[in-house]
């Protein structure tokens, strides 16, 4: 015990480090960017949750019946396309 007292002791007859004069600045600064994180990482959870909703909600909605698209570009029906043209009468 009498060699814990000693180097209590000495310890205490040691400088301050002068970094210490700045602690309080480094410690409130890294406790703002913390809670910072925590904002954008609620932000984005509510984003989330809410884009979530939104697309559950709207693939349960009924929507209008669904009608096939022609599938030529132009609109010209199958019979007046070039290769049943050319095909002949079979």
């Amino acid at each position: 015990m009498d060699d814990l007292d000693t180097l209590f002791a000495r310890m205490r007859n040691m400088p301050v480090d002068p970094r210490l004069g700045a602690i309080d600045d480094v410690v409130l600064a890294r406790l703002a960017s913390r809670r910072e994180a925590r904002t954008q990482m609620r932000a984005m959870a509510l984003v989330v949750i809410v884009s979530l909703s939104i697309g559950v909600l709207g693939s349960i909605a009924p929507a209008e019946p669904v009608r096939a698209a022609t599938v030529f570009p132009l609109g010209a029906p199958a019979a007046l396309a070039p290769s049943s043209l050319l095909g002949g009468d079979e």
